[in-house]
């Protein structure tokens, strides 16, 4: 398994630096998949809703790439705290992997154990936080 990740933000946002974090966790994948002969790549869209851009999943066969687009509201994020869009954005990313990656047969992948490793992963490094945890700050950037 290869995995890898780009950002289309305007940089009133904090979704680019943020999904930089992701590095270790795909790096801990790569290591513990390599039976999967498939490029999971994620692009993470922070547009205005004004764009009605959706989030989306596309199968590139020919190329053995499942692209994961992920589009979240930079409306929203634009007040909020950067830990804030960490935890939106860490909750939204794992609830669209969950539910798109089961749709789709992945030779050598165990579809639950893969996600419950993403998910201890994606803690490690801070994201998945309980709400509790994370101020109601809604100070603009």
């Amino acid at each position: 398994m290869k995995m890898g990740k780009t950002s289309d933000t305007s940089g009133l946002t904090y979704v680019a630096s943020l999904s930089d974090e992701l590095q270790p966790v795909f790096e801990q994948a790569e290591k513990k998949y390599p039976a999967c002969d498939i490029e999971l790549f994620f692009v993470f869209r922070c547009l205005p809703e004004e764009y009605e851009r959706k989030s989306s999943v596309r199968y590139a066969k020919k190329e053995q790439v499942l692209y994961f687009d992920m589009t979240v509201n930079e409306d929203l994020y634009k007040k909020f705290s950067k830990r804030r869009q960490r935890f939106d954005l860490s909750h939204s990313f794992y609830a669209f992997l969950s539910e798109k990656i089961k749709k789709y047969k992945i030779a050598n992948l165990d579809h639950a154990a893969f996600l419950n490793d993403m998910e201890v992963w994606l803690k490690e490094i801070g994201w998945l936080e309980p709400e509790i945890y994370v101020e109601e700050d809604v100070t603009a950037y």
